[in-house]
């Protein structure tokens, strides 16, 4: 399932600021994984890098050059983040307009190859003689 949502952040006290996919549904370790080996707390928190200045990423050394640049690209993908402090974090279905699960939906989402299985004709499986408990446990392990 955790490829399948993503996280809208409101005041960012539940959501890791390195490790959760709150930016275009991919965590800052994916994004900068060079700023993510030097950063002084890779379990801190949205909030714990906000402030009412702006974003305070602390990094364990002094930069290199080439670093800098990388820290100027980080903060420009947070310019357009808002951090709200009354508002709570949601976490969202990517798979549907509302972000709102649906069993069905993910059912389809399965079928559709998302899991990386080959594409299967469930209703003739679900129609033939095989006993239930088989097909449940076949099903289940696809």
């Amino acid at each position: 399932m955790e490829g399948n949502v993503y996280i809208k952040v409101g005041n960012g006290n539940k959501t890791k600021f390195w490790k959760d996919g709150w930016i275009d549904q991919t965590s800052l370790r994916e994004l900068f994984p060079d700023l993510f080996l030097i950063c002084e707390n890779p379990d801190a928190r949205v909030s714990d890098c906000w402030t009412e200045q702006g974003w305070d990423i602390s990094l364990r050394r002094l930069l290199n050059d080439w670093e800098v640049e990388r820290v100027a690209a980080l903060l420009e993908k947070l310019a357009g983040m808002i951090i709200t402090t009354t508002a709570t974090n949601k976490i969202l279905w990517k798979h549907s307009k509302d972000g709102v699960f649906s069993v069905n939906n993910a059912y389809k989402r399965g079928l559709m190859g998302m899991t990386g299985a080959p594409k299967y004709n469930w209703n003739y499986f679900w129609k033939s003689d095989i006993p239930t408990k088989v097909k449940c446990f076949t099903w289940g392990n696809k």
